[in-house]
């Protein structure tokens, strides 16, 4: 093998190590956001101890960091937009559906 191969190969090496491709979707960043949200919300968690990792555009906050109506606002925005684009995993997460995959 020659070196600049070998150099080629260390660095996807590297690359594959320390910045691997993670399989998202808006569809499942959505789903699991909401999903989240919904139950922080229903277990009665603090917002100062929910999790901040989705941000409004809106505010410029983390989840975390609202008060509770602009946390409110941003879960209603958030599950509508679950609604709209994507009926059936909203139906799943809010009527128990059964979702149905094409194969």
């Amino acid at each position: 093998m020659n070196a600049e191969r070998k150099t080629v190969e260390e660095k996807l090496e590297k690359i594959i190590r320390e910045y691997p491709f993670v399989p998202h979707t808006n569809a499942g960043r959505l789903f699991s956001t909401v999903r989240r949200m919904k139950a922080e919300k229903e277990m009665g968690i603090p917002i100062n101890y929910r999790s901040g990792f989705a941000i409004s555009v809106k505010t410029g906050k983390g989840a975390n960091e609202m008060t509770e109506q602009e946390w409110e606002n941003f879960y209603k925005d958030l599950s509508e937009q679950l609604k709209n684009d994507y009926p059936e995993l909203y139906q799943y997460l809010f009527y128990s559906v059964q979702l149905k995959f094409n194969k």
